[in-house]
C-alpha cells in the first residue's frame, strides 16, 4: 500500500525591496535583535499557559520572589562555610520546595501596578487550596531527594511489551 504525500504550498515572500516596501518582509539587523525579537515572540505566545512566564502576572513576581529568598538564603552557608565546598552552596535547585509559602509583601507590589490587585488575591487563594487539599493527598507519596542518589530501582521501568495495549497504536 502506497501512503500518499502531502505537499504544503506555503508562498514565501523573499526579502526583496518591494517586499520590505509593501510591509510582507521585515528585516532585522543584528543576531542579537533578531533573537530578542524571537524570545520575546515566543515568551509571549506562551504567557497565557504559563502564567508563571508572564511578566504582566502576579505569579511571575511571586516566582521571582521565591526564587530570590532562596539565593538570598545560601549566603550564610556560603560565609560560613557550612555548606561544602563553594559550588554546593550555590545549588539553589536543593532549595526549590523552600519557601513556597511566601508571598510578594503589599509594600513590593505597589512597584507593579499593572498587575490585577484581585490576581495577588486569586494566588494566595489557590495557595490555600492547594495546602487543604492537594499537598495532603500526593505529599504522602513524594519523597524528598537526598544528597546522595540510591534508589536504582526507580529508573526501571514497568512496562513491557507484553502488558501494552496495542489496540490503537497504528500498525
Amino acid at each position: 500500500m502506497k501512503c500518499a504525500q502531502m505537499e504544503i504550498s506555503l508562498k514565501v515572500h523573499l526579502p526583496s525591496k518591494e517586499n520590505i516596501g509593501e510591509g510582507l518582509v521585515v528585516m532585522i539587523e543584528g543576531y542579537q535583535m533578531g533573537m530578542t525579537v524571537v524570545a520575546l515572540a515566543a515568551g509571549l505566545s506562551s504567557s497565557k499557559p504559563y502564567p508563571h512566564l508572564n511578566p504582566v502576572s502576579a505569579y511571575f513576581y511571586t516566582n521571582a520572589y521565591r526564587w530570590a529568598l532562596r539565593h538570598l538564603s545560601l549566603i550564610p552557608l556560603w560565609i560560613g562555610g557550612n555548606g561544602g565546598n563553594y559550588c554546593d552552596t550555590h545549588k539553589v535547585w536543593r532549595r526549590r520546595f523552600f519557601y513556597m509559602d511566601e508571598f510578594l509583601p503589599p509594600w513590593l507590589r505597589t512597584i507593579f501596578p499593572f498587575v490585577d490587585k484581585n490576581e495577588w488575591k486569586k494566588e494566595e487563594m489557590e495557595f490555600k487550596r492547594f495546602k487543604k487539599y492537594a499537598e495532603s493527598a500526593f505529599g504522602k507519596h513524594y519523597r524528598y531527594p537526598n544528597k546522595r542518589f540510591n534508589n536504582f530501582k526507580s529508573q526501571e521501568t514497568k512496562e513491557t511489551k507484553e502488558i501494552m495495549d496495542f489496540s490503537s497504536a497504528s500498525t
